[in-house]
């Protein structure tokens, strides 16, 4: 498969976030997803932004698709740094908050064996840890916007090969990763790597990343990443773990 590095990542992205959907539009700026069974889910409800076009074409656009689909958020992604920053002042004055995401790419040697046991689980064993990993981030949201957070990783499997990777502490669930492997072009994501508070500072989230490396070149990977956020502190130590920042998009969301 051709292009580059960055441009793999791009189309493996959006192949599987459209397999995931219950409903695309096609714009010629880019595209809607909508999952109508899992509204509260802004990762599967939002608008992706692909190439130049006017941000009040956009902003409407999306208040009519997101609005006529009856989802009270909005979130619009643009996947491309110059055109990110371009249209961010009109975005914030709209309404909008930016989060900066950086793609990292894997650059280091061979990822040694992990420190603990990582094992995989189904989605039924992982089910009470999301739901209490929900409640944690988002205390003050109801009951059943937590249990589509935790339901919708069922989906994930319309997109890629998916592994959910967990260490166990005791009878507890310490932390955890998604691992999506896609056959076709060769590439592993990791994904949604969380600790619970009461078990950090313990290395499992390296063993839980060593693992999905070890996985990853087992499966004849050739390219893995992740997606971290630039103003929070782990993209750092990803830095550490031998990725490097590949480029970056941003997310605008109005709640």
């Amino acid at each position: 498969m051709g292009g580059s590095d960055t441009d793999q990542i791009a189309a493996f992205e959006e192949r599987f976030a459209r397999a995931q959907t219950t409903d695309v539009i096609d714009l010629p700026w880019g595209f809607v997803l909508l999952q109508r069974d899992f509204p509260s889910s802004h990762d599967h409800n939002r608008a992706v932004v692909t190439s130049t076009a006017l941000s009040a074409d956009i902003l409407s656009t999306v208040d009519d698709a997101m609005g006529g689909a009856g989802l009270q958020h909005r979130q619009i992604s643009v996947i491309d740094d110059a055109l990110g920053l371009e249209l961010s002042d009109d975005f914030t004055a709209a309404g909008y908050e930016r989060e900066t995401i950086t793609t990292m790419i894997y650059r280091g040697g061979p990822g040694g064996p992990p420190e603990h046991h990582v094992q995989e689980v189904s989605l039924e064993e992982l089910r009470p840890a999301l739901l209490r990993e929900w409640k944690l981030l988002l205390p003050h949201s109801a009951d059943d916007v937590h249990a589509q957070l935790a339901d919708r990783i069922h989906l994930y499997a319309r997109g890629a090969e998916v592994a959910r990777l967990v260490v166990f502490e005791g009878p507890e669930i310490a932390a955890r990763m998604d691992f999506y492997f896609d056959a076709e072009s060769g590439i592993t994501q990791l994904e949604n790597l969380f600790t619970h508070p009461d078990f950090r500072g313990r290395g499992y989230a390296q063993s839980l990343i060593n693992e999905g490396l070890r996985r990853g070149q087992n499966a004849g990977c050739r390219l893995a990443f992740l997606g971290a956020d630039l103003d929070d502190w782990p993209h750092k130590w990803y830095l550490r773990l031998g990725f490097v920042k590949s480029h970056l998009a941003y997310n605008f969301t109005r709640l």
